[in-house]
């Protein structure tokens, strides 16, 4: 493994104190609190908080940008670190970050923006703005064309998750090749493969149709468009959308830094697909994008779009995604926000949806989103943010008859069973086929989990049956009823080792209901998979073959398959699946996506195997 030299890591480690506090004036105690208050998602009390330093140096993440506001300014601003970790300069308020997928509200809001000016419309067909490209009309569009709407919700059944940007020396496509996944475009074709505006699916690639239909729009460079419409309107004088940089901004630029804490080579990916992922900017500009929304918001001044459309912006569709935000409730406060993770750089964006307040956080390390949420509810717990855990959380001490109350098995699903043990003061966890966890106790009736804002509350159902409801934060909950230790599923089978009680018994489900989500063709391959990883080899090949089975017009079913037995290394055996899955791909009724990603995968893989020809 390549390992840092003793020295370099001595070096930016100093940088590092340096800039929180250990040299020069005292920050102010607000600062400080935040500095020394990041926290996991349930604090007991007792718990110690950890130093922003110390998790920096733990996660080899060389800085971390970090603005906080409210009250319709910056309440303040910092930046820690190294802007690169080879020449150890410095990271300051100025560094520029890649804000990668946070470049999505910047650029739907001058769409929105043009929208007012009546330059487009969002309801309508977006070709009837596209003139360089056009979305190509397939069976999904004929009935149903894409609007802007749709591509900025991520509702327009648009391929094309995210990009992986272009490391320095390579060769970077034009927005058409990008488009249309020619060369030297390193992702497939952007293409519609599912009804528009029927369900939640994100895509960058949407972003990047939206992208070239405002260039149509305007006749003009994408970058200029978004300094005039929203860049300068918000105030954020220090951001662009230039890809890659030119040496004026260069000279500004943070490099992104792999796990380890290196800088990529090149030091940074140029990204063509700037509405998804190409914004350059700072922390502090973030927050004035933010501000400058919350003004909108309000009808004040100062704002980038009209308070009617503001509102349309941050009201959620499908799911909980608005034009270019999610916003969801925390408690029962409502925050729009977004996350962004190019290569080499992790950055959050999180603001009261009412009141105004929140932060922009960004890092240049691929391990930055461990430090992400820590730092943000840090900030929650100083400023008291609604819905954000303030204080610690003293757990109760239940004797053995009360945990005993409480232990014993849970049924979630068809194949998914919660069984709860005593052990000391608290209670161990675990989810078939998952690794176990602690639950502690805060009454008789409810439990936290200590490594996720996740509770357990007991109770009896309408026929006085002992059930749990697992509540995440900001995600539906879950109920699982008590069941016998007699009562046995599939994953309890395939666990101890019963591979022939195992396969029977997902063939059961399936026959029973061939709906039901135990038995989805992609949850037997995640199964798969999951059993893969950790070498098991027999269990894996019969999960997958029974996939094939249930599913044998899914071509992945069958490049799963001869995966495994690849690995296995049964070389026969793997040809003749991956082959097998080549030849599926003509009846597969799959997305376009997925058939084009099992293609290249068997094709890659059959020459790896010694196959020129599949």
């Amino acid at each position: 493994m390549i390992r840092f030299r003793a020295s370099a890591i001595a070096a930016m480690a100093a940088v590092v104190a340096a800039t929180i506090g250990a040299e020069g004036p005292a920050p102010p105690p607000e600062i400080q609190a935040v500095e020394r208050g990041l926290r996991p998602p349930v604090l007991l009390k007792g718990d110690k908080t950890w130093t922003l330093e110390e998790r920096m140096r733990l996660h080899r993440v060389p800085a971390v940008s970090i603005a906080v506001f409210g009250s319709g300014r910056i309440l303040w601003a910092k930046t820690y670190g190294v802007a690169d970790a080879d020449t150890l300069a410095r990271a300051t308020e100025a560094t520029l970050f890649q804000a990668a997928s946070v470049s999505k509200p910047v650029s739907a809001a001058a769409i929105l923006k043009k929208a007012e000016q009546g330059k487009l419309s969002l309801e309508k067909n977006v070709n009837d703005y596209l003139k360089t490209w056009k979305v190509p009309e397939n069976d999904w569009t004929k009935g149903r064309p894409v609007t802007m709407a749709e591509l900025l919700s991520h509702s327009a059944g648009v391929t094309v998750h995210g990009f992986p940007g272009y490391a320095a020396g390579r060769a970077v496509p034009t927005l058409v090749q990008v488009l249309d996944g020619a060369s030297p475009a390193n992702t497939a074709p952007i293409r519609v493969d599912s009804l528009p505006g029927k369900e939640f699916r994100y895509s960058g690639g949407g972003y990047t149709i939206a992208q070239q239909a405002l260039t149509d729009i305007e006749g003009k460079p994408f970058p200029e468009i978004l300094a005039e419409t929203v860049l300068k309107p918000a105030g954020m004088n220090d951001s662009t959308y230039e890809q890659p940089l030119p040496p004026d901004r260069l000279k500004f630029a943070s490099a992104g830094h792999d796990a380890q804490g290196r800088p990529i080579p090149g030091k940074r990916h140029t990204y063509p697909e700037m509405a998804a992922a190409g914004l350059w900017t700072t922390a502090s500009d973030l927050a004035r994008f933010a501000l400058a929304m919350d003004r909108s918001l309000e009808g004040k001044p100062g704002g980038v779009l009209s308070k009617e459309m503001a509102v349309k912006m941050l009201t959620p569709g499908f799911g909980d995604y608005g034009l270019g935000f999610t916003v969801n409730k925390r408690g029962g406060a409502l925050y729009f926000s977004h996350g962004g993770s190019n290569e080499g750089f992790r950055c959050l964006l999180v603001a009261h949806r009412e009141k105004g307040y929140g932060a922009a956080i960004m890092t240049n390390g691929e391990n930055g989103d461990k430090i992400l949420t820590e730092v943000l509810r840090a900030i929650g717990a100083v400023y008291q943010w609604e819905g954000y855990p303030t204080g610690e959380i003293e757990p109760a001490k239940l004797d053995a008859a009360a945990l005993a109350a409480r232990a014993g098995r849970y049924q979630l699903s068809t194949d998914e069973i919660l069984t709860l043990t005593p052990k000391g003061e608290r209670m161990e966890a675990r989810f078939s086929l998952l690794k176990g966890f602690e639950l502690i106790p805060l009454s008789p009736d409810s439990f936290v989990r200590t490594d996720a804002d996740v509770r357990y509350q007991f109770s009896k159902d309408s026929s006085g049956r002992d059930q749990v409801v697992i509540s995440p934060e900001g995600a539906e909950s879950r109920t699982g009823r008590r069941v016998a230790e007699t009562v046995r599923v599939p994953a309890d089978e395939l666990e101890s080792g019963k591979l022939d009680a195992a396969i029977a018994g997902y063939r059961r489900l399936r026959e029973a209901n061939p709906s039901d989500p135990s038995v989805a063709e992609g949850r037997l391959n995640e199964l798969g998979y999951a059993l893969l990883n950790q070498e098991e080899y027999k269990p894996a090949i019969s999960i997958f073959q029974l996939n094939t089975e249930l599913y044998p017009d899914s071509a992945n079913t069958w490049d799963s398959l001869a995966e495994a037995h690849m690995k296995k290394g049964d070389r026969k055996q793997a040809i003749a699946l991956y082959r097998k899955a080549l030849e599926t791909l003509a009846r597969d009724k799959s997305p376009d996506s997925v058939k084009e990603s099992v293609k290249a995968s068997s094709t890659a893989k059959l020459k790896e195997l010694g196959v020129d020809k599949p």
